[in-house]
């Protein structure tokens, strides 16, 4: 079985919302909701490939100092297994758009819950909500 490694940040706006987007058609698991990121690329540190993918996605820039580690995902889909490091941040520069066409949109965290998320998400959303405090206090 294939291993991708990839990457994602939530980002945290104002209000304290975090931000998903929606997987395009003919995409892999198309109309699920997840957290943007993306693929690690060889010889490529996870944290610099947040900050590549988030920059092609939605043409925002990140530091990379301002990302903050949350944790890591492991997760067996039937046609890979995903390795994930994942990061938040509520420090980037410049208007979020979806470069590709996909949809977005800011929610509350315990809307999360609600979403039909890709199923890797799901251990996400759970440290999110424990740990609510802590992260939308750092970020």
């Amino acid at each position: 079985m294939n291993v991708l490694f990839c990457s994602c940040v939530i980002l945290i706006n104002k209000s304290n919302e975090v931000l998903i987007c929606q997987r395009p058609t003919g995409k892999f698991m198309q109309g699920f909701w997840e957290f943007p990121g993306g693929k690690v690329k060889n010889n490529e540190k996870f944290n610099f490939a947040a900050v590549r993918e988030i920059k092609e996605e939605l043409d925002v820039s990140i530091e990379t100092k301002k990302l903050l580690f949350l944790m890591n995902i492991f997760y067996e889909y039937p046609e890979y297994f995903l390795s994930m490091q994942v990061y938040f941040t509520n420090k980037w520069q410049g208007r979020i758009k979806g470069m590709d066409n996909q949809k977005f949109k800011w929610i509350k965290s315990e809307a999360l819950k609600d979403i039909n998320m890709l199923p890797a998400s799901k251990n996400i959303i759970k440290k999110i909500l424990r740990n609510k405090k802590t992260i939308f206090s750092k970020s």
